[in-house]
């Protein structure tokens, strides 16, 4: 156990002196610090530091019975913790990374939304903007859980057909969200135009418009850590209306 153990709380964080003191606690509680120091034979400044850090990870406690080991359920809480920071950055680190060839004056808006709340605010922001036709692509039908539900999908139809709007949707799914969105008499009455294209794009759902340089990529195939970004630039949007006029060519009906 111990053999197998050591690797593990050494790719946690641990150094020698923490784990060799965890481990020293397992075998039996200490009534003091002195105590540790003479069992394992550290260095006193060492225990004290290894005791702390221990500690605060809550794998040591002071109890009656006197310094005792627990486990590291709290350790394991704390790397699940940092996955989830490190994969917020990774992903924010992507999505920048696909912009860097744009020519920087080019470039008019550039945001990261990492939270629900961010990308439900620029999501409805799009649908407020101004352009003749709104131009969707992509997995509508696990878009929807991102934004919350149906509700925001129905607010930005309205908000886009008050705004005098057309729209024209390519869907690369089928399921019962995207279908609530797109009853054929509602298509109608909303003057939008609906196609299924059946390609490998799930998980993203871009959003833009024939005369407005302003593109919204939405990516959730991270469920957890759902990430878009909003995008003002007349080059990436006019390679994406280019892009949708391509698959244009390439429909079959929705159905």
């Amino acid at each position: 156990m111990k053999n197998e153990l050591s690797p593990l709380l050494v790719s946690a964080g641990l150094n020698e002196y923490e784990i060799g003191l965890y481990f020293d606690l397992l075998k039996s509680p200490s009534q003091s610090i002195f105590e540790l120091i003479l069992r394992t034979g550290f260095d006193k400044n060492q225990v004290y530091r290894a005791f702390e850090r221990l500690k605060s990870l809550k794998m040591v406690e002071k109890t009656e019975n006197g310094i005792e080991a627990r486990d590291f359920n709290f350790l394991v809480t704390e790397l699940e913790n940092k996955l989830k920071k490190n994969s917020k950055l990774i992903n924010r680190l992507k999505k920048c990374s696909t912009f860097l060839s744009v020519i920087d004056q080019d470039l008019r808006d550039f945001q990261i939304l990492d939270t629900q709340e961010k990308i439900l605010e620029k999501y409805i922001f799009m649908s407020e903007v101004k352009y003749d036709t709104c131009l969707d692509f992509g997995d509508l039908n696990d878009f929807i859980p991102t934004i919350g539900g149906l509700d925001p999908a129905f607010k930005f139809r309205v908000n886009r057909f008050k705004k005098g709007s057309n729209n024209e949707a390519i869907c690369t799914t089928t399921g019962a969200y995207a279908a609530c969105i797109m009853r054929k008499s509602d298509a109608e009455f909303y003057k939008s135009r609906i196609d299924l294209l059946k390609i490998d794009f799930k998980d993203k759902w871009i959003i833009f418009s024939d005369t407005n340089d302003y593109v919204l990529y939405n990516d959730f195939e991270d469920k957890e850590n759902p990430t878009s970004v909003i995008v003002k630039s007349k080059v990436v949007a006019d390679m994406e209306r280019s892009k949708f006029s391509l698959f244009q060519k390439n429909l079959c009906a929705f159905s």
